[in-house]
């Protein structure tokens, strides 16, 4: 019985010892694997084996097998399906990325047998493309995001290596962006063997340029939502009114759990982040929430200056029921809203604005494009323009003196989505003398922006 007391580690490190306390089992018995970790095949999952050991390519899969009787047994190693070693311990690899089967076999001199099916996991540090991450400023303590990047303890940015430190709060890597000149360089990731993985590359900048298309990582986790556990965050409440605007889209990731029901809504106060409607005074279902199904990767909610009115007022929450959330984002365009709604234009009814004139001359610059989204009414004639007192906003032509269809209208069909025009130094000599003005025939205007 004090035997039987021994902490397993113990009982294990006497083994290959004339006391070792399972010399008494001989080779009639029937093998056991005794390690803590294989001690039972109930863990699998919907027909999955759970996985024994996580590992990057750069790695070999070593482990001991601890077996009685041990005097008697044999262990046989198999990764997916085939036999590459035999013996207690195995040293095998490297293996590629992905999931591999592993199957270890221990079988006694007299072919009794037993076994256990596990997996081994594969997988290389991979960093993010979050634009905040790969546009970065000499000088700057900038941040990493990305996957099984917590092993990571270096990077390297073109030939030089900088320390870097991992965030637990943010789930990401820190580092001292080197002084290098403006460029874009190649960016490795290097863990604490040495190894080094591709991280693509990274741009410098001394003045870099934001907002820009791209996602933004606010927060990654695992917060399990239910009817009692919302997510709530002050500081990406902070980071959302910092780095958003309207017509930002915020992104949840989430990872669906529950049989029944399974919905999610991002809310300030508990209600809906984009219209402000609350399902406490709007009834059930009316505030918005998001069908999560098993493919759901992430839902979306578009920011509005309803959003921006809640923030003020308080903090980000996440809430639903029957769903883990991973990631909280924002994707960040480079395309800014000036005005929306729906006008129909003809003949004699152009659509003319002051207020986006001001908007186009205080933000825009020459190169920038001026998108007009439209939506086909007319069974025959469906052009569109952009003009300043009739006068193509891009090149100053007038049809009333060029001549018909020399203006530079733009063909609407029921496919188009919207029409463009590149703005110049004609464009703002014409935006400083009149307004905006969006002519043409048969069609809807939707939504006026630039980019």
């Amino acid at each position: 019985m004090a035997v039987l007391a021994l902490p397993v580690g113990v009982m294990f490190s006497s083994c290959s010892s004339d006391n070792d306390p399972f010399f008494t089992a001989n080779e009639d018995d029937y093998p056991i694997i005794l390690n803590s970790d294989l001690e039972t095949n109930t863990e699998w999952v919907n027909g999955e084996p759970p996985v024994l050991a996580t590992i990057t390519s750069k790695e070999n899969f070593v482990y001991e097998a601890i077996v009685t009787p041990a005097h008697y047994t044999t262990v046989t190693w198999f990764i997916d399906g085939v036999q590459v070693a035999e013996g207690k311990t195995i040293d095998y690899g490297p293996l590629t990325l992905g999931e591999h089967v592993l199957k270890i076999v221990a079988t006694t001199t007299k072919g009794k047998e037993t076994s256990r099916t596990r997996k081994i996991a594969v997988k290389d540090p991979t960093a993010g493309n979050d634009i905040h991450d790969r546009l970065v400023k000499q000088g700057s303590v900038a941040q990493l995001h990305g996957d099984d990047i917590a092993k990571i303890v270096k990077v390297i940015i073109g030939t030089q290596t900088v320390d870097a430190t991992y965030n637990e709060s943010d789930k990401c890597i820190e580092y001292t962006v080197p002084d290098l000149p403006d460029g874009v360089y190649t960016l490795q990731l290097v863990d604490a063997n040495g190894h080094a993985y591709d991280g693509g590359e990274i741009e410098l900048n001394n003045n870099p340029q934001y907002p820009v298309d791209g996602e933004m990582t606010l927060w990654e986790g695992s917060h399990e939502i239910d009817w009692g556990t919302p997510w709530e965050n002050a500081e990406v409440t902070a980071k959302l009114k910092e780095k958003a605007k309207v017509g930002t889209v915020l992104r949840l990731y989430v990872e669906r759990t529950a049989g029944d029901y399974c919905k999610g809504c991002a809310t300030v106060d508990w209600a809906n982040i984009s219209t402000g409607s609350r399902e406490i005074v709007d009834g059930d279902g009316l505030r918005g929430d998001i069908d999560i199904s098993n493919e759901t990767e992430f839902i979306e909610f578009e920011l509005t200056e309803t959003s921006f009115e809640l923030l003020n007022q308080g903090n980000l929450k996440i809430v639903g029921h029957g769903y883990n959330l991973l990631k909280v984002s924002i994707n960040i365009s480079a395309e800014t809203a000036l005005w929306e709604g729906s006008h129909e234009i003809d003949w004699g009814t152009p659509w003319e604005n002051a207020d986006v004139t001001a908007k186009l001359k205080e933000k825009a610059k020459v190169g920038s494009i001026l998108r007009l989204y439209v939506e086909r009414t007319a069974g025959d004639y469906c052009k569109g323009c952009a003009t300043v007192d009739w006068a193509n906003i891009s090149t100053g032509s007038r049809e009333i003196v060029d001549g018909d269809g020399l203006r530079g209208d733009i063909d609407i069909n029921y496919d188009t989505e919207f029409i463009e025009f590149e703005l110049t130094e004609k464009s703002f000599e014409l935006l400083n003398q009149g307004n905006l003005k969006i002519v043409g025939h048969g069609y809807n205007l939707t939504k006026v922006t630039f980019e």
